[in-house]
């Protein structure tokens, strides 16, 4: 009975310590998240009609590599260039990122990811020497050293405003 007890004891604890084990963090603000230390933006949309839809990728700059109809789901896009208030400087000199597109039956997932600001040079200062620096991610100046993202006023209102530039492309209007 004592035996019985203990087997039925250490399989509770096993089964509790495997259910915490599959459990991961993610931190996320609207459709940004982390993964692996990486900031990925992902939405899922409604798909009305393929062709349609694969017109209207290749009408705009963001998508216009893509060509879901003949399997090209991921390109990189062009240098995109993007306005709006308060943003910062790394932003003002465009932006390029690595977009996939994966149509399902009825919807269709988009992810962005890798997203680079290859023209901006930032400057920094080393034992009091001027040199030039292409840190160049979104990842870099919105994650912490944790992964997680750094609630600031800066980083939600970058965040907010790329969310509303991708959004902008895929909602049917």
């Amino acid at each position: 009975m004592r035996l019985a007890k203990t087997k039925y004891t250490f399989l509770f604890i096993f089964i509790g310590f495997l259910g915490f084990a599959q459990i991961h963090r993610t931190d996320s603000i609207g459709n940004f998240y982390v993964e692996k230390n990486k900031l990925i933006w992902q939405k899922y949309y409604e798909l009305e009609d393929k062709y349609i839809l694969d017109q209207r990728l290749k009408q705009n700059i963001l998508t216009k590599n893509l060509d879901i109809l003949h399997f090209g789901n991921s390109s990189i896009t062009d240098l995109i260039f993007i306005n709006g208030n308060n943003l910062p400087t790394y932003t003002s000199k465009g932006f390029k990122a690595f977009v996939i597109v994966d149509v399902e039956s009825n919807q269709f997932r988009v992810t962005i990811k890798q997203i680079t600001f290859p023209d901006f040079v930032e400057n920094v200062y080393y034992n009091g020497m001027r040199q030039n620096s292409r840190t160049g991610s979104l990842e870099n100046y919105v994650l912490r050293n944790n992964a997680d993202i750094n609630r600031n006023n800066a980083t939600i209102n970058v965040l907010e405003s790329f969310d509303h530039i991708f959004n902008a492309v895929f909602v049917n209007e």
